[in-house]
């Protein structure tokens, strides 16, 4: 798989299904909060994901699910080398995929925290993109590259184009703005269905600037990659407003 493909080759169904697997990887950390000792610097390890859930991702079933406190998994990043979700350091790191160890840790000082979700969202799909792309997708320099030129270069005066303009880190953010649509679209589950489609695309356009989506492609539908996001995530709608209207 070519990184560069990513927008093209994803489908809706996969989007839920990672959404979905986030759902229960969340209640099942959740499990630990009492008993784990929050000044362990240790990583401590819930079991692989087919332990505790059955998912139609079967890639991912031998993935570990770690916690760790936030100070030393910052010191763990640094020591391996290891891209964090969120370069600047004076933000706290809330999760990261380590492709070589095939484990996700999370930041157990934000167990509670409500973006909790939303980060397992985008390391499930960091760990998916590396399992179909044979691992290239966090080792290689050439899938983790910005396809515009005028984003591979770092200027301390505006944003970190090159890191937040990889493939692969566009497609993680863009499965957390669809986790996003989807509590939108449960929280305003009682309207009729074409207002509940109307009110989860006006919000796609504000969950698309907040993750830095639309910075990235401010020539909008001139971009192919672009459009390619907008037809999974309207298709994306439709399906999860199907879905919870047939409830």
């Amino acid at each position: 798989m070519r990184l560069q493909e990513l927008f093209l080759i994803e489908t809706t169904e996969e989007d839920r299904a990672i959404i979905s697997l986030a759902n229960v990887i969340y209640r099942h950390i959740q499990k630990y909060a009492d008993y784990i000792d929050p000044e362990d610097p240790n990583p401590v390890d819930t079991g692989e994901i087919k332990d505790f859930c059955d998912t139609p991702l079967k890639a991912l079933d031998v993935i570990h699910i770690e916690l760790q406190n936030g100070d030393a998994l910052r010191e763990r990043l640094k020591k391996e080398d290891v891209k964090a979700d969120d370069e600047n350091p004076n933000k706290v790191t809330s999760g990261a995929w380590f492709n070589r160890l095939e484990t996700i840790t999370l930041n157990f000082d934000r167990i509670y925290s409500n973006s909790m979700k939303s980060v397992i969202v985008h390391e499930l799909r960091h760990a998916l993109d590396d399992f179909k792309s044979e691992g290239r997708a966090s080792s290689s320099e050439r899938y983790g590259t910005p396809k515009k030129k005028e984003h591979r270069k770092k200027d301390p005066y505006t944003k970190n184009f090159p890191y937040l303009a990889q493939p692969a880190e566009i497609n993680a953010r863009f499965v957390q703005v669809l986790d996003a649509l989807a509590n939108t679209i449960a929280d305003e589950s009682d309207l009729p269905t074409d207002q509940l489609r109307a009110h989860a695309l006006k919000k796609l356009k504000i969950y698309f600037r907040n993750l830095e989506i639309s910075s990235i492609f401010p020539e909008k539908e001139q971009s192919r990659d672009y459009k390619r996001l907008i037809k999974r995530a309207v298709d994306f709608i439709y399906k999860e407003v199907d879905h919870i209207k047939s409830k």
